[in-house]
Parts: C-alpha cells; structure tokens; sequence
C-alpha cells in the first residue's frame, strides 16, 4: 500500500484510493494543521496505474518545492516531497507508491494496519476466529461463528482483544476483476470424494470451469466429507434447499472429535488449499456455509459424488 509519510512526526498515513488531505475534520481522510492550509487542500487519487495528485487550495500546493497548478492532476512518485500551504510547511513524504489495497484499519492508533490478500484469519492461524476473503464480484466478506458478513467501506470488525474498520481499495483493477467475474460459473460441476473402506483416508477433486483441480489426500477432507452426507441425505429426504446440510456445531464436534478452534482450523486450511491451487477460483471458498450456531456444505449436491 502506498504510504505518505509526515517529516516533522515521523508518522505514516496509509493511502486510500482517493485521499483528501485538508483542515476540515469532517471532509478530510488526513488532518492538515498548519494555518496556510485549506479547509479540503488537495486530494491524493489512484488512476490505476499510478497515483496522482490534484490542489483544490487557496495557498497552493508545493510538490519538491515547485507550485502545482491548481485544479490540475500533477503524477506523483516514491521520494516526492509535499507541502501543504507553503513552500515552509510541514514536508510529508510518499516514502512508497505501491497500488493501494484493501485494509482493516487497527481503531487504536498504536497498531498496524493490515493489508487484505487472498484469504486472512484474525488474530491468527492457530485461532481463527474469523476468516476473511473475496467472493465471485470481488467484495470482502467477513466470516465468524454468527455467519457471514458483507464488508462495506467503515464497517467493524472485532476479535475478542482487536477492533478494525475496513476500508475498501475501489481500484480500477478491482472493477475490472468485479466485471470479468460476473459470468463466470459460480458452483463446480462436480465435486468427487474418494474414500478409503476405513475412512480413515479422504481424496477430494473438484471439477470447475472444466478443469479439474485434484486436492488430494488431507486430513480436512474427511470434515468436508461428513458435510456433503448430510447435505445429500437432506436432500434426498426432500428438505428445502435453503435448509439441507446444516449441522450444529456442538454436533459436529462430537462427531470429529475437535473443538470449535480445530474445525475453524481445518475449514481455513481447505480454503488456503484452494487458493494455493487456484487464486482465481474465489467461488470455491464457499464449499464451506455458516449460520449462527449450525455449519454446512455449501454446493448444490447433484453433482457431489462419493466412491470407496
């Protein structure tokens, strides 16, 4: 993500795709405090390619000590020096112009902002309790133990000791992403589970967008497994679709022999094995539903096969 840094505190602001750097608390994503500021200075934008600048000021904006047009979107690059209000001013620094992403914004100031790729889990791997990830249009969902979350730009998001908001990159490749996305197979054609006698060993392979990505033999196989069975005999006993599959995880548990923490764990290693497999296929991350208090497999299961 790119980053402008302030010279005089040494302190990093976190580029948002569109940035407005001003006086006015309510108008500005960056407070500006020196009084040859403007109420709404300039704005910082990403064209998506690079990132430009534009002064919309009544004193000027100064970008390596030279006056930039006002009304005019001036590109800018790593090492540029700013200044808002006089050639004197506080200098602020884009120390890096990467392309901005996605984030959660820590709500105390003292933390780190966290950058959104792939898929996330908070606080971390061997706690999941949350999970993080893109669907099919490219929105951020957010996972927990009550369901599924659609983040908006400025929604919370809490672990037990951590609190962010999110904000949204809206690039110009995110929309493109978006657009390519939408007519794109949204459910496998065929999801194939290979079972020893025992059951002590599960192979899963997933036909989809017709290549076939051979998952192989992992131990949270056997999880996505017993979901699918329950799946289908709700289906075959002739459940409505919106009602087939669900599983109480206090059940569930008893049936695996893991706690909650351990099936939270497994379920992000399935959707980190897809994504290793194939980054593009965000839609099969949903193999997996939650509600509040109940889990299921989340695909049609006419297509679901399962041979020993």
């Amino acid at each position: 993500m790119a980053i402008l840094l302030n010279k005089k505190t040494n302190k990093p602001v976190f580029l948002r795709s569109h940035h407005v750097l001003g006086r006015h608390p309510g108008s500005a994503n960056t407070l500006l405090t020196n009084p040859e500021a403007s109420r709404i200075h300039a704005s910082i934008l990403w064209n998506g390619s690079f990132w430009t600048i534009k002064d919309s000021s009544s004193n000027g904006t100064f970008i390596n000590d030279k006056v930039i047009m006002t009304g005019v979107k001036v590109t800018l690059k790593s090492g540029d020096k700013i200044c808002f209000g006089a050639i004197n001013a506080t200098c602020w620094v884009l120390t890096n112009d990467n392309a901005p992403k996605s984030m959660l914004m820590p709500i105390k100031s003292d933390s780190q902002p966290i950058e959104l790729e792939g898929i996330m889990v908070l606080p971390d791997e061997n706690n999941p309790e949350m999970t993080l990830y893109q669907e099919a249009r490219g929105k951020w969902l957010c996972e927990n133990s009550s369901g599924i979350t659609l983040l908006e730009a400025g929604s919370k998001v809490s672990t037990e000791k951590n609190s962010w908001y999110f904000i949204n990159a809206e690039t110009i490749d995110e929309t493109i992403k978006v657009e390519s996305n939408l007519n794109k197979t949204t459910k496998p054609s065929i999801v194939n589970f290979t079972v020893s006698r025992d059951e002590e060993h599960v192979s899963l392979r997933i036909v989809f967008e017709d290549k076939s990505i051979d998952l192989g033999e992992r131990t949270h196989h056997y999880l996505v497994l017993l979901l699918a069975r329950k799946r289908i005999a709700d289906q075959k006993s002739g459940i409505e679709e919106s009602e087939q599959g669900w599983i109480d995880k206090d059940r569930l548990s008893q049936q695996l022999g893991l706690d909650e923490n351990h099936i939270n764990i497994q379920i992000y290693r399935l959707r980190k094995q897809l994504m290793q497999i194939n980054p593009s296929a965000v839609q099969l991350l949903q193999i997996i539903e939650r509600r509040r208090g109940e889990i299921r497999f989340g695909f049609d299961t006419s297509n679901t096969l399962v041979s020993t």
